[in-house]
């Protein structure tokens, strides 16, 4: 089931979902949606001084190599982060989220910007029960033509789904890497577990030599 426009009022009213600020209900609210602004937080993919990545660096060396990869762009009020075609990068909402332990949510874009070839995320669109942050955007331009991305403007919408309450709320998870954060975010998959297993086994092959 999915929450209609009254209901996700009521949620806000009571506490269960958490949207702020919202600038203007009239243009946020739909009929089972609630629009979200783009905030003034970049970080640009910039390939030009890496080969590749590699999750089995040291941790603090990979993140290192991160955060050279995402180059961080912070855009003023009225200017325009432009985006060009074939470009990827990360940005934050204005607004920050938190959803209780019996709510779900999804990102969604807007047609609007679908029509001119943006797409607002690659694969992670769904919000865990227990989230509180804001909402990293993948940005993809696959359109022929760079688009201007001001901060401020409605660049998704988030559909909230009812559930029974869930006993591993978002920042309770283990392994939970973004929980709480803002701004935009760069990966920390290095950060899964089944790195440092595959760390400690090519470690221990090593060191027992050929045989």
């Amino acid at each position: 089931m999915i929450l209609t426009e009254w209901e996700i009022a009521e949620r806000i009213i009571a506490g269960d979902i958490v949207v702020t600020p919202i600038l203007d209900p009239k243009q946020q609210f739909g009929p089972t949606s609630l629009d979200i602004r783009l905030g003034t937080d970049f970080r640009l993919v910039d390939s030009a001084n890496l080969t590749h990545l590699d999750p089995l660096l040291d941790p603090a060396e990979q993140l290192g190599q991160v955060s050279r990869y995402n180059r961080r762009i912070k855009v003023p009020p009225l200017e325009p982060f432009i985006l060009h075609p074939g470009e990827f990068a990360l940005a934050a909402s204005l607004e920050y989220v938190r959803v209780g332990p019996t709510i779900s949510a999804r990102v969604e874009g807007r047609s609007s910007w679908g029509r001119l070839g943006l797409l607002i995320h690659a694969t992670a669109g769904f919000v865990d029960p227990g989230f509180s942050g804001s909402i990293t955007f993948e940005l993809h331009n696959v359109g022929p033509v760079p688009i201007p991305l001001y901060p401020g403007v409605r660049i998704a919408q988030l559909c909230f789904f009812p559930g029974s309450e869930t006993t591993m709320p978002y920042g309770q998870k283990q392994f939970t890497k973004y929980s709480g954060r803002t701004g935009a975010q760069e990966s920390m998959y290095f950060a899964d577990p089944e790195y440092a297993t595959i760390r400690r086994r090519r470690q221990a092959r090593e060191a027992a030599g050929p045989g």
